[in-house]
């Protein structure tokens, strides 16, 4: 077998790789937006997600995600979710930072 056969064969391996880790890195992201968004937007209809952050711990140790989203009227909510359901803990208001 020819070494540079398996150089290149060995890179493109590693391309695919580094591929499908992006791929499904997008997908998972995809459906957590879109879980998350569909969850506010059972709250305040035809909201818009700004930001979301996808992992934080709380004082008791519990680990959440937080959303910013933007309502039809301009005003901003903080929003926190929990990681498997994604069901709203918790709802305040927020500045559209």
């Amino acid at each position: 077998m020819n070494k540079t056969f398996l150089l290149n064969a060995l890179r493109w391996m590693f391309i695919f790789l580094i591929a499908f880790v992006i791929v499904v890195y997008v997908y998972k992201r995809s459906i957590l937006h879109n879980t998350i968004q569909s969850s506010i937007r059972t709250v305040a209809p035809g909201s818009n997600v700004v930001g979301i952050i996808q992992t934080h711990t709380t004082k008791s140790h519990d680990k959440i995600y937080r959303a910013l989203y933007k309502t039809k009227e301009g005003t901003c909510f903080r929003a926190s979710f929990e990681r498997t359901t994604y069901t709203l803990i918790e709802n305040q208001e927020s500045p559209c930072q």
